[in-house]
This record gives C-alpha cells, sequence and structure tokens, in this order.
C-alpha cells in the first residue's frame, strides 16, 4: 500500500495552500474532497491584499473587480469613506477562486481525490491511516482542512477551543465597477452587514457573532430591499458558519494539524477566513516538510509556525468584542486620519494588530479603541 508523504483532506483555500507547497517541495501529497469542482460555496469572496500576496502564484485570471476605497457606516446613519492608493482587497466567486486553486495545486503535482466523507482517522507513531469509502489511505502526515463542520477534527480533536459565528448571502445583479465596498455596522448587532461589488453584480451579506442573531432569507432579503429597492432580485441565498479558538487551540497531535476553517482560523472582528486558511496551510506544509527532511519537529514547526497569525486572532477576538459592544467609539477612531491609516494597513496589508492598540491607545487614551 502507497504511503503518501501527506494527505491533505478539504481541497479549498487551506488545503489547496497546504498541498501546493508539499507538492512544489517535492513531496506526495493526497488531497481529498467530497466535492465536484467548480462548487458552490457561501463565502463573499474578497481577498485582501495580503491575502493576495501570500499565495505563491497570481490569481488574477479569476479576479472580478480591484477595490481601492470602502466605506463604514454606523448606526447612526453616519459613513466614514477609506480611500487607499493602492488596493484594499480584490473581489473573486468562491467557486471561481476554488476551481482555479485547485487547479494549480494538481498542475504543481498533487494528486486529487473525491471521496464521500471520512469514516474514521488512526495516528501511529509513524503515519496516519484515514478510511474513506471503505479504503484505508496512509499518509505519514494528516491536514485537515475540511472546512468548519471538519470530520479531521472531530476525530482527533475534543474541540472544546472551537468555536462559529454565521453569515448569509446573497447575489443582486447590476453594474457594480462603480460601486464602493460597504461595511455597514447598523442592520445587525455583534457584526455587520456587507456589499462587495463584483463587477456584474453585488455580493450582499448580513454576518454576527452573537447567536441570538437570527439571519435567514427573510432579514437578509429586508436588508438587500432597504438599500437597493424592493425591485432589486436577490438570488444564490446561500449560509455558512465560520471557524474560531485558533488562538485558544493548544496543538497537541504529532502527526495531524487543523488550518482553515478546521483548524479555527478565521477573523472574529472581521470574519476574514481566506489569510487565516492560506497562512495555516501554508504554516502546515512547512512543518511536515522539515519533519520529512529531518530538519525540525513537524508538530514544533507548526506551532512555530502560527504563533504571529494566532496572537493577531487574539487580538481580533478581544477588540471584536469591544469594537461591537460599542461601535461609536471604534467610529471616533476611525475619524482620527493617523489611526484610520493603520487599521486599513492592518485590514488590507497585515500591519500588527498589537501595534494598532498601542497607537489607539495612544491618540484616544479616554476611551481606547
Amino acid at each position: 500500500m502507497k504511503v503518501w508523504d501527506a494527505i491533505v483532506v478539504g481541497a479549498g483555500p487551506a488545503g489547496c495552500a497546504c498541498a501546493y507547497d508539499l507538492a512544489a517541495a517535492g513531496k506526495s501529497v493526497l488531497l481529498l474532497d467530497k466535492s465536484e469542482f467548480p462548487r458552490m460555496k457561501a463565502c463573499a469572496g474578497g481577498l485582501t491584499m495580503k491575502t493576495v500576496r501570500a499565495l505563491r502564484y497570481s490569481i488574477g485570471p479569476v479576479v472580478r473587480q480591484s477595490i481601492d476605497r470602502m466605506v463604514l457606516e454606523d448606526r447612526d446613519s453616519s459613513a466614514v469613506p477609506v480611500r487607499n492608493r493602492k488596493s484594499i482587497c480584490v473581489m473573486t466567486e468562491r467557486s471561481e477562486l476554488d476551481a482555479y486553486c485547485l487547479s494549480k495545486t494538481i498542475d504543481a503535482g498533487a494528486v486529487f481525490r473525491r471521496v464521500r466523507g471520512i469514516t474514521g482517522i488512526e495516528e501511529s507513531d509513524d503515519q496516519v491511516a484515514v478510511t474513506a469509502q471503505d479504503e484505508v489511505m496512509r499518509g505519514r502526515f494528516l491536514a485537515g482542512a475540511d472546512g468548519v463542520n471538519s470530520q479531521v477534527r472531530r476525530m482527533t480533536n475534543d474541540g472544546s477551543w472551537f468555536r462559529t459565528a454565521f453569515a448569509i448571502e446573497a447575489n443582486v445583479r447590476r453594474d457594480a465597477q462603480k460601486n464602493d465596498l460597504v461595511f455597514d455596522f447598523a442592520p445587525v448587532m455583534a457584526g455587520y452587514g456587507w456589499v462587495f461589488p463584483k463587477r456584474d453584480h453585488v455580493n450582499v451579506g448580513l454576518y454576527s457573532m452573537d447567536k441570538n442573531e437570527k439571519l435567514d432569507r427573510s432579514r437578509l432579503s429586508a436588508y438587500i430591499a432597504q438599500r437597493f429597492g424592493v425591485e432589486a432580485k436577490a438570488e444564490s441565498f446561500v449560509g455558512q458558519h465560520a471557524g474560531f479558538g485558533a488562538a485558544q487551540h493548544r496543538v497537541a497531535n504529532d502527526r495531524v494539524f487543523l488550518v482553515g476553517d478546521a483548524g479555527g482560523f478565521a477573523d472574529l472582528l472581521t470574519g476574514e477566513g481566506i489569510y487565516g486558511a492560506v497562512i495555516s496551510g501554508q504554516a502546515a506544509a512547512a512543518a511536515i516538510v522539515a519533519e520529512l527532511d529531518k530538519k525540525a519537529n513537524a508538530k514544533r514547526t507548526f506551532i512555530h509556525r502560527t504563533e504571529n497569525l494566532r496572537q493577531n486572532l487574539q487580538i481580533a477576538e478581544r477588540l471584536a468584542v469591544s469594537f461591537y459592544a460599542n461601535p461609536q467609539r471604534g467610529f471616533r477612531a476611525m475619524k482620527t486620519p493617523l489611526l484610520r491609516s493603520a487599521i486599513l494597513k492592518g485590514y488590507a496589508d497585515g500591519l500588527e494588530l498589537s501595534s494598532i492598540v498601542q497607537m489607539a491607545r495612544r491618540l484616544m487614551p479616554a476611551k481606547p479603541a
């Protein structure tokens, strides 16, 4: 029986980031997913520039629109425009993005296989056995990139550290090339509404980390009618949970690593998940390569490679609790040019959140953001 250098479960951004780097390093990698690509995936599809730079290849062919301006809207109907001389983010359709990344990963040398689901995982001293459809596949390492409902996490982890938030989205057909990217903090508690322009349509959604918020099709339809008029026709309604908790997760497995939503690497403040997916996926690949090449222990390498990301996610969690409890205070901060520029750099370019918090305390000592 073939023993792969690594088995990766889940062919989304996290799984492809991991499998691509493994294949590029000359390792044998089996990439598993239950879906046929292209697939429908609940995700607004915005990639910050830090994410674009982290990817190993250009995603130009699947970029719908490049954004250099966004508007933040408050509950008192005030708005703060934020503009950057360079792009803040790019807009994609997740079905197109995922299929494109998978094709790049296969081109790099990964072997892709569809499976109905994972039914068993057994870790030994030197390999991991994965059972799917009564077939046992063996790898020296396993990366769980199978999303918020991860079977890998459930079979290998107690999951007590894992939490979720919920978002629902839909598309509205319109010429969106002159539309701003909007984050609207009025329509929900502990979250926001969004408008993401994508050339021939806008993606509109609601996100909240409050478990008591009922976000459903009728709630989103009402929000769309409020913004675009009752005649606006929305389509492709879809909801999805996002996974959090990586900051609290203490990695225990020697040969199994959780990445992306499966590992709780989404940002609770912004809801951004693709950046954490890419970085954690690449970290797992680097850890696996390090041990296969007998340079360093995989578990310790993975912990080290994700340490900075986990710290930022922990700060983001604290900021989320503070901001959503009193968004008006955050808006006061955004009206300070220096702090607004720093927050934008944190969102778009990856400026350390600890630096932004320190700056906020200096500029707004009485009411720190």
